[in-house]
């Protein structure tokens, strides 16, 4: 398929692809089949009309595969081009509980609430991360997935990688600035596909603060999950990207008691 995808590959249903030159499809995703694992565990009663919000989707191809699961899938995306991209796998899998909005991420709360949320990529992206994920608590009736880099106390390597600062404080927590982008004009920063929307630099947040804010904000079960690695963990977690890039999966829940 000739277009502007520099992501998500989505075998549409007609059996094309939308950027095959990946060479894997996103329905292989391992993060997807661990956010798939949980899912079922949470809900053993099937998918069918539960609800998820895929923040900052990209492409649109992680919320198509939520609604091939049964989910009602709704995929919020800021840049127009990447908007653009999501309406192109809308109209290749015409599923009428696949829908996509053009909207800031942190503007969630107009759309919720939602069983799950799913964030990808994303909250490393923001200036205000403690606040983004304070409004998604309150639209989030069970489950939150968050695949995203967090920042360390000690200077590991994702700090050279990423150029990230020392160790500050930001909303009243720890964590290291990264620089986006400079100023740029609207068509440029409609460009930079894979960086912030509105914001020059972002927070990363130091892990164990993020694990107690998730903590702080109702969430009372805080797992971080490792089988997105495959067969690889052991691998990954030495001197693979995992170690590199300090990015994890974290998943965070409402018990039954807490709601």
């Amino acid at each position: 398929m000739a277009s502007g995808f520099t992501a998500h590959n989505v075998r549409l249903d007609d059996g094309t692809e939308t950027f095959p030159s990946a060479g894997w499809t996103l329905d292989q995703s391992g993060v997807l089949h661990s956010v798939r694992r949980v899912l079922d565990l949470i809900y053993p009663e099937g998918l069918h009309g539960k609800s998820i919000v895929d923040l900052g989707c990209l492409e649109g191809g992680y919320t198509a595969v939520f609604a091939r699961m049964g989910m009602e899938a709704i995929g919020i995306e800021a840049r127009e081009s990447n908007y653009r991209n999501c309406l192109i796998v809308k109209a290749g899998i015409p599923l009428p509980n696949l829908n996509f909005i053009r909207d800031d991420a942190n503007n969630v709360a107009k759309y919720g609430p939602f069983d799950a949320v799913f964030a990808c990529g994303l909250l490393y992206h923001l200036e205000t991360p403690r606040q983004f994920l304070t409004t998604v608590a309150t639209i989030c009736r069970r489950v939150l997935f968050l695949q995203t880099h967090v920042a360390q106390a000690e200077h590991t390597e994702a700090v050279r990688i990423h150029a990230l600062s020392e160790v500050c404080e930001n909303e009243g927590l720890k964590g290291r600035w990264y620089r986006e982008h400079d100023s740029v004009t609207p068509e440029q920063l409609d460009l930079l596909k894979w960086h912030s929307w509105g914001n020059h630099r972002s927070f990363w947040i130091q892990k164990e603060y993020l694990l107690q804010l998730l903590r702080d904000i109702g969430f009372d079960i805080i797992l971080e999950q490792f089988d997105f690695m495959g067969g690889a963990i052991a691998a990954e977690m030495t001197s693979g990207t995992y170690k590199r890039e300090d990015r994890n999966l974290i998943v965070a829940i409402k018990s039954d008691k807490s709601i």
